[in-house]
């Protein structure tokens, strides 16, 4: 056997074997949201003015705020947030559908799921998650009436990550009455303005937000 030949099926097996560990990330993921509906028991370990909620204890805070908070989960860092337009929209429009936000390029969408989640009081909840790769590295989205939720993270932790982001939606507990009376409209547009600054403190060094976002000057000049 040549060597050239060698070569070439060692590259092949280890493709084989990288597939065979991290598997179709959507066969992944669907398993993970498999048991969204279902009912847990979960004891809220966190508060804050305005969001009581479940930290794992394999994920870290980083930063706390009464409206966000950043996590760090081995090498992958999280940020949820309270959604104020998700609940103010549902007070003033209950029959308008949950949307996501549009900041991402849906050129670089690898996955994409809609359900319900069963948060700890029984209640179901309508989410989104998608998830935007570039250059093996995954940034998750999952946003719900009240929460949202971004994730930067790699193939090894995708699955893990969207897990915890999973229980810690359904553990988390948000005083709606509370956003609702100390948020105005002008607030609740300075406020999603401020989270899109948000999503640099949790870039790794090697990793930049704009990669994944809607090119902003392309699409301003076409209009």
């Amino acid at each position: 056997m040549s060597c050239m030949r060698k070569v070439m099926i060692f590259l092949v097996c280890i493709e084989l074997c990288s597939c065979a560990v991290y598997g179709d990330i959507t066969t992944r993921l669907d398993q993970v949201f498999s048991s969204a509906e279902e009912k847990e028991t979960i004891r809220r370990n966190n508060y804050s003015s305005y969001i009581d909620y479940y930290v794992p204890s394999d994920t870290s805070e980083l930063n706390v705020s009464p409206l966000s908070t950043s996590f760090i989960f081995n090498n992958s860092r999280m940020i949820m947030d309270v959604n104020i337009s998700g609940i103010i929209n549902s007070k003033y429009y209950e029959d308008q559908p949950l949307t996501d936000e549009g900041f991402f390029d849906e050129n670089k969408l690898v996955y994409s799921h809609e359900g319900n989640f069963m948060d700890s009081e029984g209640e179901l909840n309508t989410f989104i998650y998608k998830v935007y790769e570039y250059e093996k590295q995954y940034l998750t989205y999952f946003t719900s009436r009240d929460l949202i939720f971004y994730a930067f993270t790699n193939e090894e932790d995708i699955e893990a990550v969207t897990s915890r982001i999973l229980l810690m939606a359904k553990g988390a507990s948000v005083k709606e009455g509370d956003v609702i009376a100390n948020f105005s409209s002008k607030e609740v547009i300075d406020y999603e303005k401020k989270q899109v600054n948000l999503f640099e403190t949790i870039m790794p060094v090697n990793g930049h937000i704009n990669d994944f976002m809607v090119d902003q000057s392309s699409s301003q000049s076409s209009e």
